[in-house]
């Protein structure tokens, strides 16, 4: 997407027609404190690794199961270290589908697994690379910049 075209997508405004969307994200960070991101399929700008709740899930049964999916590797709820929750819509956080319009509420934890001999990329992601924190891509979805300058205070 050009940045045109994700200005479009993840908006800053709200017009009282969103739906509100609970999401989770999972910051994976290496021995050497690089950051795990996907490059999305959807739009082709990278992300934290992570997905919406699903009816009926805790966030962390969410957490687990979207890494899981996302990169095949195995957690339990006591990896998870929670870095915060984002809702604020001024950091392009209002997400305008063709045929839907959702305010983005994300839950963001940070982890080190011990191994990643298992990484796959799944089929919603183009790639999965690891970056240095202050060497991160320039084309990243806006609701995960406000995450990514959190963990980076930590790690960096």
């Amino acid at each position: 997407f050009s940045k045109e075209e994700i200005n479009k997508r993840y908006q800053y405004i709200l017009n009282g027609k969103e739906n509100i969307r609970v999401g989770v994200a999972v910051a994976l960070i290496n021995e050497a404190k690089d950051i795990l991101l996907e490059r999305r399929k959807d739009c082709g700008w990278w992300g934290v690794t992570g997905g919406k709740l699903d009816v009926g899930e805790t966030i962390e049964q969410c957490a687990i199961r979207e890494i899981q999916e996302e990169c095949n590797i195995k957690l339990v709820d006591e990896d998870l270290n929670l870095l915060g929750v984002y809702s604020n819509p001024k950091e392009g956080r209002i997400l305008q589908y063709p045929d839907n319009r959702v305010h983005l509420v994300d839950v963001v934890f940070f982890t080190h697994p011990n191994n990643f001999t298992n990484l796959k990329i799944s089929d919603e992601s183009l790639e999965i690379r690891f970056f240095r924190f202050n060497n991160l891509p320039k084309l990243i979805v806006p609701p995960a910049l406000t995450p990514l300058a959190d963990i980076s205070k930590l790690f960096l």
